[in-house]
């Protein structure tokens, strides 16, 4: 019986060969999985570098983007910003570099909107947190001392006056000094040109230029850049030729200013915006307090010959000057050299 059975099994080698038959369909099944797998895979990674992942960057900020003119957004934002909350610098670029998904090093140039001084600055920009090396994007007053008005306010100390005096009469003409001008009330913006075009009619005064005007914000010290020549690539913050006195009037101040915090406030609901102070409601609560109160401003910052400022000093509306900096100003915009302490 078992040699029946013996007989009756199928031979060795037969069974070999279809082991070998299946083995062979499994691998080439298996290669064709490992391939699809690899095409998927590619696929996938195309759409993630293609498609994915430039539209997860498009949900950031990008320095690149460009929505007016010849600036970028990033450039105009920070100059609307610089202007409202920095005294002494304006925007003039921004240059960067991809260094991950939504992140870029940045470099920053300011200008000196006293004396023309260029400042680089540099800084990062990840998913949307700028962040700089310096605090030039912080509202920072202590070096452009402008005081405000108060109802308890006393006369600054006659030392103090008197030794500003002596320091400007001693000083020779061709030294141009950048200050800061503190009036003795708030000022319309009317009022404000008036106080222009009589400085300008004075042949004392006229050489003195408006650098800056510190507005009564209520919640935040903020305020507006006053030179000619120069405009945002967006229509409703072009400055209107502010050129002098003739070309200057209440309603495009105002406006001035009202465009520049509304501006800033829809970058801030963008997701593109700078807090100033930590705090994005900054922005609107300006809006609200000057909308009740009005554009008023309580100082300026100048730029004058000593002289000038040694006029200013007898008028009415000026309750105290504090002097910023100073160089040897001979006429030409490169030959500027700092005075010495």
């Amino acid at each position: 019986m078992e040699d029946k059975d013996i007989f009756e099994k199928e031979p060795q080698w037969e069974q070999s060969g279809e082991i070998r038959k299946i083995q062979k369909t499994i691998r080439r099944r298996n290669w064709k999985n490992v391939f699809i797998s690899v095409v998927l895979a590619a696929a996938l990674l195309a759409v993630s570098v293609f498609g994915i992942i430039p539209w997860a960057e498009s949900l950031y900020w990008n320095p690149e983007e460009t929505s007016y003119r010849d600036a970028t957004d990033l450039e105009i934002t920070l100059d609307a910003y610089t202007e409202l909350f920095n005294p002494g610098y304006s925007t003039l670029w921004v240059t960067d570099r991809s260094t991950g998904f939504a992140s870029y090093e940045l470099e920053i140039q300011f200008r000196s909107k006293a004396n023309g001084e260029i400042l680089s600055v540099g800084g990062s920009l990840e998913r949307n947190d700028l962040r700089m090396d310096e605090m030039h994007l912080f509202p920072d007053g202590k070096n452009y001392p402008i005081h405000k008005p108060d109802r308890n306010d006393m006369p600054p100390p006659p030392s103090e006056t008197e030794a500003l005096r002596e320091k400007l009469s001693s000083l020779p003409e061709y030294v141009r000094l950048e200050a800061t001008v503190s009036f003795q009330e708030l000022l319309s913006m009317e009022e404000l040109v008036r106080f222009m075009t009589a400085a300008a009619m004075d042949p004392v005064t006229n050489n003195m230029d408006i650098t800056w005007v510190a507005v009564d914000g209520g919640v935040a010290r903020c305020g507006m850049s006053f030179w000619g020549g120069s405009s945002y690539p967006l229509l409703d913050l072009e400055y209107r030729c502010f050129s002098g006195p003739a070309a200057m009037n209440q309603e495009s101040l105002e406006h001035h200013f009202k465009s520049l915090v509304l501006y800033c406030a829809d970058q801030i609901e963008k997701g593109r915006g700078i807090p100033p102070y930590g705090n994005e409601g900054v922005y609107t609560d300006i809006l609200e307090y000057v909308e009740k109160n009005g554009v008023m401003t309580y100082g300026v910052v100048v730029t004058a010959t000593p002289q000038a400022l040694l006029a200013l000093m007898d008028s009415e509306q000026v309750y105290e000057i504090r002097l910023v900096d100073g160089w040897i100003d001979i006429g030409c915009p490169d030959d500027i050299f700092p005075l010495s302490e």
